[in-house]
């Protein structure tokens, strides 16, 4: 299970809208020099924050601290379904046009077409699965309550 923590922004009929802080392995990369990604994240527009949409079973308040997940297999069927699709399409029609005997300009154009039409099954499929890739609230955690020794401690300080 792949979790994150998060903030609790808005409630909705058994879900929630969670406010993350989104998290940069950058730093700790050694290819971060030669690397776009890092160059994207440094000037991302909202850099800070994610808002994520969780189901929940649970009832739950705004500003409540909260665990959300998905789990890893869905996430590696998700990517499989997204990123392999549309190749499958695309070196078909390759194979297709060779088979043919088409001329190369031909071939690559039957290419791009295979590779847009590999994103009509991921779009359809994408529908039936997405139950599968759903966000769900995993853990609400304890609210940090103010105990009244910090109050007493602030107190003195500031005398």
């Amino acid at each position: 299970m792949i979790e994150e923590e998060g903030r609790v922004v808005a409630v909705e009929q058994g879900a929630v809208w969670v406010e993350t802080i989104r998290k940069s392995t950058c730093s700790s990369c050694s290819a971060r020099n030669g690397c776009g990604q890092n160059l994207l994240e440094k000037y991302r527009a909202s850099k800070q924050q994610a808002y994520i949409r969780a189901t929940s079973e649970w009832s739950i308040d705004e500003d409540d601290r909260v665990i959300i997940g998905i789990p890893e297999s869905a996430l590696m069927k998700a990517s499989l379904l997204v990123y392999l699709m549309p190749l499958i399409f695309m070196m078909g029609s390759l194979w297709l046009a060779n088979a043919v005997g088409w001329n190369d300009l031909l071939t690559a154009l039957s290419a791009m077409a295979g590779l847009a039409a590999g994103f009509i099954p991921v779009r359809m499929l994408g529908h039936s699965t997405s139950d599968m890739c759903r966000v769900k609230v995993i853990k609400v955690l304890p609210r940090k309550v103010v105990g009244p020794e910090l109050i007493t401690i602030s107190q003195s300080w500031s005398a």
